[in-house]
């Protein structure tokens, strides 16, 4: 198996925990996906094949790991604030190399598909999860994931802290390339509050609003929502918004959509959402409800 050549192993979406017996449930980490390839050497490959070894430097201490030749697979994440950052970390991903200052990451191993040189793949989970175990990691920024039996239990304590999901894996499967119903994910339908940077139209009446993340940055581009928004809830936004529109664009690297305002950032909408995109914005957004300096403000 040669860096660049192999296909990871990928869960299908699930409305529901699986019930069935013989299952290991762990949580999905809101990163980016990674092989490790390590031969006193270390190289990453992610989902797609690409070699991304220069964006994250500071896992070449794996190269110390035990039970080389070696490749494990795990996902990237940037923890802030007690969660994954999504943002954050498709920064560094996508970063020729690291700034100085860029957030560390972490990397968290869920799987091994070559233990000293061995293929393992065709091994159950639950011999690979022992192989996993008994490696000697050099700690600090790498772990190993958790496996747990209360797949529900689990389910709730991700939903609590407002991460992405689990995926929920078949004891005895093997690890096979592409999608495969071995592994099933159930996604947490998420909650966060975006500043309301403008507006667009459909004739005259409010289509969806403008949304953007602060960060210590500054603001940055969260997509657009328009489900949620009742026809009262519509009318009454639209008179508050157009006494706030501004020509200074809050997020200036975004062009305005077409019959779109810019306003002032001062209101928040609060917004259930599925995840972030790859393109940092929001999917399948809902509006919920609206704040003024960080209270909430009940619409006519």
């Amino acid at each position: 198996m040669k860096p660049g050549t192999v296909r990871v192993m990928e869960p299908v979406l699930a409305a529901r925990v699986p019930g069935d017996s013989g299952i290991l449930h762990q949580v999905k980490w809101d990163g980016v996906r990674m092989l490790c390839f390590i031969d006193k050497g270390v190289v990453l490959q992610n989902r797609s094949g690409k070699i991304k070894t220069e964006a994250f430097p500071e896992l070449q201490g794996l190269q110390s790991v035990s039970g080389q030749p070696l490749i494990v697979d795990g996902e990237i994440v940037v923890i802030k604030d007690g969660r994954p950052d999504f943002r954050l970390v498709l920064k560094r991903n996508f970063a020729a190399s690291p700034p100085p200052q860029a957030q560390p990451v972490s990397y968290i191993i869920f799987d091994i598909l070559q233990w000293r040189g061995r293929d393992v793949r065709n091994l159950p989970l639950t011999k690979r999860q022992e192989l996993l175990a008994s490696l000697r990691l050099p700690g600090g920024s790498v772990s190993i994931s958790d496996n747990f039996f209360d797949g529900e239990g689990l389910l709730a304590e991700v939903a609590r802290r407002n991460w992405e999901g689990i995926v929920s894996k078949r004891a005895d499967s093997p690890y096979v390339a592409g999608k495969s119903a071995h592994w099933c994910k159930v996604k947490v339908t998420r909650r966060d509050v975006f500043y309301i940077v403008g507006y667009r139209k459909k004739g005259n009446e409010l289509a969806s609003l403008l949304l953007a993340k602060q960060d210590e940055e500054g603001l940055h581009w969260a997509g657009a929502v328009g489900s949620g928004l009742s026809g009262a809830v519509r009318k009454s936004l639209m008179a508050i918004l157009t006494d706030m529109e501004t020509q200074a664009p809050p997020v200036p690297s975004i062009k305005l959509p077409p019959q779109g305002s810019w306003v002032v950032p001062l209101l928040q909408a609060e917004v259930e959402f599925l995840e972030w995109t790859e393109a940092l914005t929001l999917r399948a957004p809902v509006f919920k409800a609206l704040y003024w300096e960080g209270k909430r403000y009940e619409l006519p």
